[in-house]
């Protein structure tokens, strides 16, 4: 069994066979650079704006971010489970997640068969940046899923109410 290990801008991720590990990554020192550099190019108050209106919650939010990413995956998943996310198996607290993992996909791919292509028209600016990148997807039980969902775009454009599954699907097979 092949074991990989990966990382993204919040979290640690190890690939074991058929499943995904996704492991926080506090980033205090990250943190702490980051301010440095905005506050030397003199963008400070406009780079925290980007993560909340009041600057100290912004530093906390971006220090935790991918607590709150872990978070947001399980509790969109718990919830609202559809057919084009990825399956997040368990959580230990918001820590660690461990999600089903699919096959990687090309972004020829991801643009012929887009799971949602006629919802990136509603999405705000920032979360179809997201979604329009194929290492956010992944083919999963022959079928393009969603694998990094636990941004707060995310959770909130996937909370609200969207078509059933079976519409998403009758959606794509006409356009198949």
């Amino acid at each position: 069994m092949q074991i990989q290990f990966s990382w993204g801008a919040t979290r640690f991720v190890i690939l074991i066979g058929t499943i995904a590990i996704k492991i926080a990554r506090l980033r205090p020192f990250r943190g702490l650079q980051r301010l440095l550099e905005h506050w030397i190019n003199g963008e400070v108050k406009e780079r925290l704006l980007t993560f909340a209106e009041n600057p100290f919650l912004a530093g906390i939010r971006y220090i935790f971010s991918g607590i709150i990413a872990n978070r947001n995956e399980r509790r969109l998943w718990q919830e609202f489970p559809r057919r084009f996310l990825i399956p997040t198996l368990y959580s230990f607290g918001p820590l660690i997640n461990i999600q089903k993992r699919g096959e990687k996909i090309s972004q020829e791919e991801l643009d012929a068969s887009h799971p949602f292509q006629g919802f990136l028209e509603g999405m705000p600016p920032k979360l179809i940046a997201d979604m329009t990148r194929a290492t956010n997807f992944c083919r999963y039980k022959g079928r393009i899923c969603l694998v990094d969902y636990g941004n707060d775009e995310a959770l909130a454009f996937f909370l609200l109410p969207q078509p059933s599954d079976a519409t998403l699907t009758l959606v794509n097979m006409a356009r198949n």
